[in-house]
């Protein structure tokens, strides 16, 4: 068993933010021409991970399953993910504890955003589909303690746009909206 905890930058690097279907009445927002996606792509966040996983084969190398939880703050939002994570430990030198560990899990992300419109904030809560894939550095040491480094790792949510950006309101259709963001991450843990 291995908990790993880390801290670190996510920044947004585009998607359309949102999509529009047919019969969309004029609202662009992020995405349109001269409108470029600043919101929860955009902005970068701080982002804390929570990792708890084992290895089918009893030791630090090979498969591993684990939960991954992940916490970002932002600029008026904050995230939260909970999902199932696999990851695939590759000893780089027999006598090093030496790692890559290339990752991906797919769960489930809740967002609140403080949605301002000229005179109210109003906050609105989003649930999406959060899919995470990437490359890890691990260090091992003293065969209890490990220090690691998570390469810019690809981080996408994909879910409904209901009062995404405001959208949503009387006559406007705003059906799915997309977020990427690159996180780069590094922390601790322990493996017992």
């Amino acid at each position: 068993m291995q908990f790993l905890f880390g801290v670190g930058p996510s920044w947004g690097i585009g998607g359309s933010s949102y999509y529009y279907g047919p019969g969309s009445p004029g609202y662009y927002g992020c995405g349109a021409p001269g409108f470029p996606c600043a919101g929860f792509g955009g902005y970068g966040s701080f982002k804390l991970t929570q990792e708890f996983s084992g290895h089918f084969s009893g030791n630090a190398s090979g498969p591993a399953l684990g939960v991954l939880l992940n916490e970002e703050f932002g600029y008026r939002r904050f995230g939260f993910v909970i999902a199932p994570k696999f990851t695939y430990d590759i000893q780089l030198k027999r006598d090093l504890g030496l790692y890559l560990s290339p990752n991906v899990s797919l769960g489930y992300q809740f967002m609140s955003w403080n949605y301002f419109d000229g005179g109210y904030y109003y906050r609105y809560p989003y649930h999406a589909a959060n899919l995470q894939f990437g490359m890890a550095l691990k260090l091992m040491l003293d065969d209890r303690w490990i220090v690691w480094l998570q390469f810019p790792h690809f981080d996408m949510s994909l879910g409904p746009g209901n009062r995404y950006y405001g959208c949503g309101g009387p006559g406007v259709y705003c059906p799915t909206f997309f977020v990427a963001r690159l996180d780069l991450l590094f922390g601790g843990g322990v493996s017992f």
